[in-house]
């Protein structure tokens, strides 16, 4: 199965620093096959017969055992992906007047997560003032669409509270891995 890792907080600030190189290598020595990186940000495609949470534990427990770094994997296999960008809530023109809107960099991010949240966290979820910021939420994955910086956008900052394992990219980085999974 193709499968993508996204791996929460590699190379962003001065934990959880990696090559991509040394990165694919420690893949490869944990058993999987066809790994390809993607940027710096901890991206990985990559085939595996192990189902979704063993290749998980085995990614983060590879990630500790070789390079000291403790984080998370958020895997989608391709298929999960590809149906990720198809699904998109948003209209283009409103993606287009968000990031007109925003001044100071990306307006379109997806937010994914291992698990779907519970009744518990979707009552939080419920109570968010979204404001000029919007987000959809769709299982496991959060379509946020901001016309702020996500370092500043306060529901990007409590989304991140709320859900403090999850790992967020970019639209143009998640078309990006759609395309390579197709490969």
């Amino acid at each position: 199965m193709r499968y993508i890792a996204l791996l929460r907080g590699i190379n962003v600030g001065a934990n959880g620093r990696i090559r991509m190189d040394a990165l694919k290598q420690l893949m490869e020595l944990a058993g999987f096959t066809r790994v390809v990186t993607y940027i710096q940000s901890g991206n990985v495609l990559f085939d595996s017969d192990l189902p979704e949470s063993a290749a998980r534990e085995t990614i983060e427990r590879a990630l500790k055992d070789g390079a000291g770094i403790t984080t998370t994997a958020v895997l989608r296999t391709a298929d999960e992906l590809h149906a990720l960008v198809r699904d998109c809530p948003f209209p283009q023109d409103q993606i287009n007047a968000a990031q007109a809107a925003n001044l100071d960099g990306e307006s379109f991010y997806v937010c994914l997560m291992n698990e779907e949240p519970d009744e518990k966290t979707l009552t939080k979820l419920a109570a968010l003032e979204q404001g000029s910021d919007l987000f959809v939420l769709s299982g496991r994955t959060i379509y946020l669409l901001l016309t702020q910086s996500v370092r500043t956008s306060q529901l990007a900052i409590r989304l991140n509270r709320i859900f403090p394992n999850m790992t967020s990219r970019n639209w143009n980085t998640m078309m990006k891995l759609n395309e390579l999974s197709l490969s």
